[in-house]
Order: structure tokens, then sequence, then C-alpha cells
């Protein structure tokens, strides 16, 4: 490998161009930087700064975090998405806590021990807070280590993995670590960007394969495309006022732990139900479909709204909760739960 000064490049660009004011790069702790590294999984900084902020004031350590509810981070990770990272990170909480004395651990293998952290976790975590020599391989890497090597095969591929992680291995500098790991983001965040780099802005476009050749366009490889199923369900919101009747849904599947509306397989199903709870004669109406998209499935929704008088909070809909929409109870919801909330909302209150 052709990479003579590659790091040194790397962090002469970091000192003047890189991001050092995130709010986990001031006050940094382990824990600090755990909970931003797992946020950033699949997200981007941008939308992740507003949740951390609103994470750590609410939970400051691991103690507050091991000691909350897993309803309590459900309520701030609302919007975040992929909430299995909120719910690992409750599970960590308290593995930290019964195993290390509520202390993060900082041995390597101890960290990949923990639900939900993976060896670039680790490897942004600790390099980033105490400086350990540990590479990562986040997708920002990926996409620079591909263009500049010309590395062609989907990066998901073991293979190829393995081959990105040999090569992020032997160009991370032993010395000055985490300031290297943190540029290698950055310039994959600001520079070597998916869309669109700005190549001449880049500290090592000279030696980069994909420069040269005029074909950054071609790496990373995409995933092979795998056509997703559609899948139909109906909600039923059943709304007394400003409340809204929602259940727990159970901690497998999707949106597991999550507060939803009553749901359905099918309208018939619906309407039976409603004919159950002696719903029939009231108010209803339907509301447009709405798409929600996960990486294995096409979800179409159909809700249809039930407006019941108060002489029906004595009917029984189950074990659940009455949302109240001008005074939203402290529970974590999926985001389209929270566009048709939001909805019914706007539409009622004009708020």
């Amino acid at each position: 490998m052709q990479v003579k000064g590659f790091a040194k490049k790397i962090l002469l660009w970091y000192k003047n161009h890189g991001r050092k004011n995130l709010p986990w790069q001031r006050n940094k702790t382990l824990y600090r930087v755990w909970i931003s590294e797992v946020m950033l999984q699949q997200t981007s900084v941008s939308t992740v700064v507003p949740y951390f902020e609103r994470f750590v004031i609410r939970f400051p350590d691991i103690k507050a975090l091991s000691m909350s509810s897993l309803d309590d981070i459900l309520y701030l990770w609302t919007g975040l998405g992929y909430y299995l990272r909120a719910r690992n990170l409750y599970k960590s909480a308290q593995v930290i806590v019964s195993e290390h004395d509520g202390i993060f651990p900082t041995r390597l293998e101890e960290v990949l021990a923990l639900p939900g952290i993976g060896r670039s976790t680790a490897g942004a975590i600790l390099s980033l807070t105490l400086g350990k020599s540990l590479p990562i391989l986040d997708a920002n890497v990926k996409r620079i280590l591909t263009r500049y090597f010309s590395i062609s095969g989907w990066p998901g591929l073991p293979g190829i993995e393995k081959k990105l992680w040999s090569i992020s291995t032997a160009i991370t500098p032993f010395s000055n670590t985490g300031e290297y790991n943190q540029a290698m983001m950055d310039l994959g965040a600001l520079i070597c960007t998916k869309f669109n780099p700005r190549c001449l802005a880049c500290p090592i476009y000279r030696g980069c394969n994909s420069h040269i050749n005029s074909s950054w366009m071609e790496y990373p490889e995409k995933k092979p495309r795998v056509i997703r199923p559609s899948q139909k369900i109906w909600f039923l919101l059943i709304q007394k006022g400003e409340k809204i009747w929602m259940q727990k849904r159970p901690l497998h599947g999707i949106w597991s732990g999550l507060f939803c509306f009553p749901q359905y397989e099918s309208e018939l199903e619906l309407r039976l139900s409603i004919k159950q709870y002696v719903l029939s004669d009231c108010q209803s109406y339907q509301m447009d479909l709405i798409r929600h998209t996960f990486s294995h499935l096409c979800l179409d929704i159909i809700p249809v709204v039930v407006k019941v008088s108060s002489i029906s909070e004595t009917n029984h809909y189950g074990v659940g909760l009455w949302y109240n929409l001008l005074h939203p109870p402290v529970v974590g919801l999926a985001a389209p739960i929270a566009r048709l909330l939001n909805i019914l909302r706007y539409s009622t209150y004009m708020i």
C-alpha cells in the first residue's frame, strides 16, 4: 500500500478543519462518548445532537440510566429510530452497574461484551476518550478506504469487510489515534461525502485512486438490491376528547416495547374489534394511508379513528393507557405513531 504520510495528512487536516465542539466532545467522558457513538450508528450528527443533549440531561451518568425505566429511555428516543439501540443501552447500563461497579469498562474485550457494541463502536469509544490505539470502520471510513484503494465489492460482505479492517488497522497511527479516528469520521462526513465529494479539499486526494480515475461514484459498491415485501395493516385509534387509547407492544417483533394503537392484519379484524368494543354506533372515519419503510419491509398503514363519548370511559379496551394529546405521557413511540398523533393534535387543536 502506498500510504506514506497518510495519517500525518489526515491529522493536519483535522487540526485545521475537523469538528472539535460537538456536545460529546465537551466535558468528554466514556459515558458521553458511548451514548453519542450508539446514537450515531446509521444516523447523522445533525439529527443526533438534540437527542443527545436531551438524553444526557435526563440521564447524566450510568447509574441514572440503569435506574430509569425502559419507557423513559424509549420516550427520549422517539423519532431517532433503530430502537434496539435504546434497549441495548438500557441493558448495557445494568451490566455495567452489576459487573463493573457502575464504571464504564476500559478493556476492549469488556466493552465488546456489552449489548449492541461492535468492534468499530468499541474502538471509537476507547480511542476518542482514552487515546487507545484501536482502528475503527464506520460507514465514513469504509467510504474513504474503498475510494482511496479502489476496493470493489459491497463492504458488508465478510471478505470485503475483513480486507477493510486489515487496511484500517495498518494505517491507523499508534499515537494520536483518537484525533485520527475523529478526523476520518469528519473527513467522510464533510468532504468524502456519499454524493458530490469535495475532492480538491481532501488532504489525501493526490494518492486517491478514485480521484485519479474520476471513479468516486463507483465506491463503495451498493448493497445488492433486495426487493422488500409490502404488508398492509390497520390501526384503530379510539379517541375520547384529547385522549387516544394505546397499547404497549410485546418485547419482540417490530416496535417492541413501544406504545402503539391496536393493530390488525385485516379490515375485517378491525371491524370485528369495533363491534366487540361496542363502538359500532360511534362516529368514525378513515385517515389517509401512510407508508413506513423498514430495511426489510414496506408497511402500509390504514388508520381508522373512532370517536367515543365520555360515557364510554368505562368500556374495557384491554391493557394500555389513554394518551393525552395535550399533555403527552412519558412513553416511547415509533415514528409513524408519533406522526399520526401529531396529525390528530393539529387537526383537533391547531397546535
